[in-house]
This record gives structure tokens, C-alpha cells and sequence, in this order.
């Protein structure tokens, strides 16, 4: 299977296979499993993941595991092939599962200082406007 990407401004709720949305603006990014299990997988960005954009076809880094669907698949996309990894062990999985959720609580624990949360505001101001004007 290949990934194209398709910037988004929100995350459609039906996915089509082989399509890593990815939405600037909410920085998050969404995919069906390349497996084939149809398991929605959702990508903070650029918290844990990077998804960027190779001639049309979607690169998504670090790896991608898939800790929360029975496949347990594990993998990366890089300019839009699948590129295999040895599928996580349930002991593997939850282990990952609760790093992640340890690292979210720890960020959600920390305020945001005032200039971040400026820059992200202008951040968003400048997609939306590069988007209105097609750039």
C-alpha cells in the first residue's frame, strides 16, 4: 500500500485507505491502518509524530505502533511506502501506551508560557490566511 497526503483543515470522520490526513491547524494527522484491520489511527503532531509531505506522497515519523487495535502493527511511511517493523508484544504495547500517557499528563501539567502561546496563535493565523489565499 502507498500513502498520499492530503492537508486537511479538519480530520474527515470516514478515512479512505491509503491517505494520511494531516491538519496544521489542530496539529494532528489521521490514517487507516496499513495492515488492512481498518483501525482508525490518530497522530498528535507535532507532540509525537511528523508528517510531512515528499512530492504528494506522506512521510510520517518517528514509527508508527499500533498499541490500541488487535494487529498490533508497526511500522514507518516514508514517501509513501510502508516500511515494516516487528509487531509490538502485548507487555510491548502497554508499555508504550502508559509512556504516552505519562508524557501527556506531564505536558498538560505545564502551562503554557504567554510568547508560546502567541506564536502558536500566529502560527495558525498565518496557515489559515496561506490557505485562504491558496500560497
Amino acid at each position: 500500500m502507498r500513502y498520499i497526503y492530503q492537508a486537511v483543515e479538519r480530520i474527515p470522520k470516514p478515512l479512505s485507505n491509503g491517505v494520511v490526513y494531516h491538519s496544521e491547524e489542530f496539529e494532528v494527522g489521521a490514517l487507516l491502518c496499513a495492515c488492512g484491520c481498518g483501525h482508525r489511527v490518530s497522530l498528535l503532531v507535532p507532540d509525537s509524530h511528523q508528517i510531512t509531505s515528499e512530492g504528494g506522497m506522506a512521510t510520517v515519523r518517528p514509527s508508527i505502533a499500533v498499541c490500541d487495535a488487535p494487529c498490533k502493527s508497526h511500522y514507518y511511511i516514508s514517501a509513501g511506502r510502508v516500511e515494516w517493523l516487528p509487531a509490538f508484544s502485548d507487555a510491548m504495547a502497554m508499555s508504550v501506551m502508559r509512556g504516552q500517557i505519562a508524557r501527556h499528563a506531564v505536558r498538560d501539567a505545564k502551562a503554557q508560557s504567554w510568547s508560546r502561546r502567541v506564536r502558536a496563535a500566529i502560527a495558525r493565523a498565518y496557515h489559515k490566511l496561506r490557505s485562504f489565499l491558496r500560497i
